[in-house]
């Protein structure tokens, strides 16, 4: 049965190229495809190269198509040589099959392809998992990379009804202790992804597995119903929420923005008497990009009228009595008056 339509592009022309990965979980799924990831089998950095094709890196066989600049992968097979997600060397080469290649993917449900003429691969029967909505280890390798422990959470977070096999919650506290190898900013990133579906699967699963621990936090907190919006915009609300501030975006070196934006929304949520110097350390007077942010998640018609109002005093209706310091507590005061409805 045919299940794709490869578009015909003449740079991969001739080259024995499939789809592979989360596109193909997504089409099966019946999911829209937002990004698309492709095996190049029987070739090697030379053929890419003379292609037009740019290399990711200096040693993952990698490389990103000249116009779409999506990323082409040779086969490849890799081996263990460090602690961490990132400690691989990798043997890519034309007679890397694409089984080999599948096999040290991550679930079953990301490691099936589809040829040129529309075919589909599955070797480790990944259609089965998407049945049954369970992540189920492609092989032994998955204990090797503890960034597959998050991604699991992530993928229970962003696929609806899906959850973790047997076979995987057996794997879990072998790896937990190299959870302590992942850099802050892949957390961050995956944390992130979360955000595009249900994000309070992801820490249910980090709490449910007793990872917190093993990255160095107490139990994550999340709301008892699902939240919607942009990433910042529901982070602001949980932390609004929250018994007490949430630590991990700060451990995970969230973005500044991110950060400011949740102390605000907390802020906001349990002082209502302190709005008023909270609208002026966001920067309401002057719009600022802080005070936009934090002006979309407040759902208050009182706000814009007191803002404009406090936006239309002026130093120069106090200077006749104020100078110098005086002059700006003056009209600080004033400011802080009109945003409270004073």
């Amino acid at each position: 049965m045919r299940v794709y339509d490869f578009p015909d592009d003449p740079v991969v022309r001739g080259l024995n190229v499939l789809l592979v990965g989360g596109a193909v979980r997504d089409l099966l799924l019946k999911r829209p495809i937002h990004e698309r990831d492709w095996v190049v089998l029987g070739a090697s950095p030379e053929v890419m190269l003379d292609r037009g094709f740019q290399p990711v890196g200096k040693d993952f066989p990698v490389f990103l198509h000249p116009t779409t600049h999506e990323e082409y992968a040779l086969a490849r097979t890799e081996r263990k040589t460090a602690a961490g997600h990132q400690g691989f060397a990798f043997y890519a080469a034309p007679d890397v099959t694409l089984e080999d290649d599948l096999s040290r993917r991550d679930f079953t449900i990301n490691a099936m392809a589809i040829d040129r003429h529309g075919a589909l691969h599955d070797p480790y029967d990944g259609q089965t998992a998407i049945a049954q909505r369970q992540l189920v280890p492609v092989s032994a390798a998955f204990d090797e990379d503890p960034l597959r422990v998050i991604r699991a959470a992530r993928f229970i977070a962003q696929l609806p009804g899906f959850s973790a096999s047997q076979a995987l919650l057996d794997r879990l506290p072998a790896m937990r202790d190299e959870l302590r190898t992942l850099s802050v900013e892949r957390l961050w990133k995956e944390a992130s992804k979360a955000f595009a579906g249900d994000a309070r699967r992801f820490f249910e699963c980090l709490n449910a597995w007793a990872l917190f621990d093993a990255l160095g936090l107490p139990a994550f907190w999340h709301p008892p119903q699902a939240t919607e919006g942009p990433r910042d915009q529901q982070l602001a609300t949980w932390n609004a929420l929250a018994p007490a501030p949430l630590q991990w975006p700060a451990a995970w070196r969230a973005p500044k923005t991110v950060l400011e934006l949740m102390a605000d929304a907390r802020d906001w949520q349990i002082e209502p008497d302190q709005r008023p110097s909270v609208m002026l350390r966001a920067g309401a007077i002057k719009n600022t990009p802080r005070w936009q942010r934090l002006y979309q998640w407040i759902d208050d018609d009182r706000v814009a009228p007191r803002i404009a109002a406090a936006r239309a005093i002026k130093a120069s209706d106090f200077a006749n009595e104020h100078q110098g310091p005086a002059l700006g507590q003056a009209l600080n005061s004033a400011w802080l008056r009109t945003l409270a409805g004073e």
